[in-house]
């Protein structure tokens, strides 16, 4: 396998980590950005639609009050009646709204003529009820039923040729009546001219959003460049004392202990590198005394050989005197070996038979012991179940309490929702009614008092809510309590089966030890008997031979051996020593002090 080096290892741990961080960064800012690029889009166009709806009823409205103007000076005989529709007229036909002036306005009467166009003046006086655009939608037809209806105006949508006269595009348009002489009067947008407004916004900001992208990549790219050079940099100082605690390594390896290692950092390498040249110091010392050691036991090893020479020649001596008495003994030790044979046999099945007694009284009190555990241990999960049965019951009931008091919420919630939808309705109709003048304006008082009942039962509502809410919560915390509370009785309960099931485990274990040593007993003392009754017939035998080489065998026997066992065992010491004294020597030469 490739090794690869620390300081490498380091870079690429720095530059992953980097990469990984900047890559996470850089995505989750960019679909940040995103995500919010297009919910301004979508809140941008629909409000460009709102505000376009809204721009063309005020408009339409400022010209309802031009026309009431004119129609006041009639009506205090300042002008005639036709003066002052001639003079409305044109103040209209003149009248734009936009920075290009694009918006203008067009009068249609209740009998379906065209009263005045500032773009189509030739068709002025003409009746446009046949009007229809390509999708079969009768223009003025429903200019008209939108204007009759009874809001007074309202918006339609029709296809229509623009001021060129040669595109025809969509168009959302918004007309009000003008009771007096039934003028319904109207304006209007091209869908198209909107959206290409809407795109012109939308393309600045997907330029600021692909900048906004960019900037984030090379914001990556640099933090990466700096990670490389860092990681490098702090590669390289964390690896200098590595290499200098690796040479030295290296050096104590082939047998170099003269000179140490140099770290001047105090951190965890630092304490490596002093630990290493205690260790060296520590080394040369055990060396120098062992080279002390191995001079003075090569010296004793050459006073030990001439001893055992010696020695050797009385033991020669004392085996003559021996051979003597072993012939008389051959007898003897045949019979005192078997007997000597059958009393071990026999001591040993004591000693074995006392042992098992006594661990089967041990496992007769563990087996009492574990009884008496279990019996606890079942009592306190009885008990403890009974407990869990409680706490069951009781979270029962406070569930159904919380059930209870989510369907009040949602009987307040609904009734919430029926006043909402009232209040709306109202509020739909005070504006129309904001819309109209004269009479109509009375209709205010109505609307306010109907406002204010439902406001006054949405506050009795909310507090209903509040209370509920209140009592949902106060059931939940008792549930959470009754919970924690069988969550723990839960635990103790199986703790405490676990401990009786290891409790039983355990005296079944020691069962079987009780019946195992039973029958072990049985047959140490069945062999206990054979072997005594061996021993019985050896001893007779003894008793015969033992009176005549009893003293001088047991004296000679016992130095003759004891000498050969000496001599035996001294030899064989010193040729390990002689060994190992080799071997250290030759390891010996490896090192340098």
């Amino acid at each position: 396998m490739k090794s690869r080096s620390v300081k490498n290892t380091m870079r690429v741990m720095c530059l992953l980590l980097v990469l990984f961080t900047s890559v996470v960064l850089g995505a989750t800012s960019i679909f940040s950005i995103k995500s919010t690029t297009d919910m301004a889009v979508s809140e941008y166009e629909n409000a460009m639609d709102a505000g376009y709806d809204t721009e063309i009823k005020s408009e339409v409205q400022t010209v309802i009050a031009v026309l009431q103007a004119e129609y006041d000076r009639f009506q205090s005989g300042e002008l005639t009646e036709e003066e002052a529709k001639e003079e409305a007229k044109e103040i209209v036909r003149a009248m734009r709204y936009r920075d290009d002036g694009s918006g203008y306005f067009w009068i249609d009467d209740t009998d379906y003529n065209l009263v005045m166009h500032p773009i189509l003046v030739e068709q002025e006086g003409t009746n446009r009820y046949d009007l229809e655009d390509q999708n079969g939608v009768m223009i003025t037809q429903e200019i008209i039923k939108a204007c009759t209806g009874a809001e007074g105006g309202g918006y339609n949508e029709f296809y229509f040729t623009k001021a060129d006269g040669v595109t025809v595009a969509p168009k959302v348009a918004y007309s009000q009546l003008f009771e007096p002489w039934a003028w319904a009067v109207s304006t209007g947008n091209y869908v198209d001219d909107m959206q290409a407004e809407m795109a012109d916004v939308e393309e600045r900001i997907a330029q600021k959003f692909t900048m906004l992208c960019i900037v984030i990549v090379i914001m990556v790219i640099v933090m990466l460049g700096m990670a490389v050079f860092w990681a490098g940099l702090f590669g390289k100082q964390l690896c200098r004392p590595l290499e200098a605690i690796q040479n030295l390594a290296s050096r104590l390896s082939e047998g170099d202990l003269t000179t140490a290692v140099d770290v001047a950092e105090k951190n965890e390498l630092g304490v490596t590198a002093d630990a290493l040249n205690t260790a060296q110091e520590h080394i040369v010392s055990l060396i120098s005394n062992i080279n002390t050691a191995s001079e003075d036991l090569k010296m004793a090893l050459q006073s030990f050989t001439g001893n055992f020479t010696a020695m050797e020649e009385s033991i020669g001596n004392v085996a003559i005197a021996v051979n003597e008495i072993a012939e008389n003994s051959t007898t003897q030790a045949g019979s005192t070996t078997e007997a000597s044979n059958g009393i071990m046999t026999i001591a040993e099945g004591i000693e074995r038979t006392t042992n098992e007694m006594q661990e089967l009284v041990e496992n007769a009190n563990q087996m009492q012991d574990y009884s008496e555990k279990s019996l606890a241990n079942l009592l306190e999960l009885i008990e403890t179940s009974h407990k869990t049965e409680e706490d069951i019951n009781s979270m029962y009931a406070q569930t159904e309490n919380t059930n209870a008091s989510v369907t009040k919420i949602s009987n307040a919630a609904t009734l919430i929702s029926e006043i909402a939808d009232q209040t709306n309705l109202l509020s739909l109709n005070a504006s129309i009614e904001a819309a109209r003048a004269g009479e109509a304006g009375r209709g205010f008082a109505v609307v306010a008092e109907e406002i204010g009942s439902l406001a006054t039962q949405s506050a009795g509502t909310a507090r209903e809510i509040n209370n509920i809410i209140g009592e949902l919560t106060e059931n939940s915390e008792k549930s959470m309590g009754i919970m924690v509370q069988m969550n723990e009785a839960s635990k103790k309960q199986v703790e405490a089966l676990n401990h009786t099931g290891e409790m039983f485990r355990d005296l079944r274990r020691a069962l079987e030890s009780c019946t195992n040593s039973i029958r072990i007993v049985t047959d140490i003392v069945n062999t206990a008997n054979e072997e005594r009754r061996k021993v019985t017939e050896s001893i007779e035998v003894l008793m015969h031979l033992a009176t005549d080489n009893a003293a001088s065998t047991q004296e000679t026997s016992s130095m003759t051996t004891e000498l050969e066992g000496t001599v035996e065992k001294s030899s064989d010491i010193i040729q390990k020593l002689e060994g190992d004294m080799q071997i250290l020597s030759d390891n010996m030469q490896r090192f340098h002090l």
